[in-house]
């Protein structure tokens, strides 16, 4: 029989029964109605008129899982499929809603594994400080990129684990609980805000990516 810790095997069942998100579902809405406004102008259009499928996607569902970068190139390349078949728009927004969703958790420092205290710890941390989290605009790689994914995806795991390392001696990894001061100056709060803005940059970039594979499919007139 399992020894964890009763406090420990407590919050791990609270966690299960509330649905974990890292990230929740707020955050992700948020991060991708801000990603919204850095496309293309035909795409924001799209989006614009297929919002609620959007934000409905971005919000998800809540599950334990984190997404491999198999899974999100599999989303990726989903939205080609729907868009080159022609099912309907409010569909392909919702898929692109999901992907949004998948690529911020590839920004999300705490969202390594399944249920774990640390996730619910950053979440609600996240939550916490979300109204004035600043969004800094990077460079628009995917105006340019070859069209496939992964290596980019790749390239945002690395920088998530390597976060991780960083800030998990500011976790209790048993119980969650924060360890240190988490103040503006502080490595939680610095992660959290480049986590921020890392997300929304690089949903806009994986949508530019979309958009010049099969944005004339998509294209609302002038």
């Amino acid at each position: 029989m399992s020894r964890m810790p009763r406090m420990t095997r407590t919050l791990t069942l609270l966690l299960i029964g509330s649905g974990l998100w890292a990230w929740s579902p707020r955050f992700h809405e948020v991060q991708t109605g801000l990603a919204r406004r850095m496309v293309p102008k035909g795409m924001n259009r799209f989006l614009a008129a297929h919002e609620s499928a959007l934000l409905e996607g971005a919000r998800g569902v809540a599950s334990d899982q984190v997404p491999t970068v198999e899974e999100v190139e599999a989303q990726f390349q989903r939205i080609l499929e729907l868009s080159e078949t022609h099912k309907p728009a409010p569909a392909i927004a919702r898929e692109l809603g999901i992907l949004a969703k998948q690529i911020q958790l590839l920004t999300d420092p705490s969202a390594t594994v399944g249920v774990t205290p640390f996730r619910a710890t950053y979440e609600a941390y996240g939550d916490e400080h979300l109204k004035e989290l600043v969004l800094s605009r990077e460079p628009a790689w995917a105006v340019e990129a070859p069209l496939d994914p992964k290596p980019k995806l790749l390239s945002l795991t690395e920088t998530k684990y390597a976060r991780f390392r960083s800030l998990a001696p500011s976790v209790d990894s048993a119980t969650g609980r924060r360890l240190g001061v988490w103040d503006r100056l502080s490595i939680p709060y610095g992660q959290l805000q480049l986590s921020f803005s890392n997300g929304v940059n690089a949903t806009a970039n994986f949508y530019i990516l979309l958009w010049r594979a099969a944005g004339d499919l998509w294209a609302i007139p002038d």
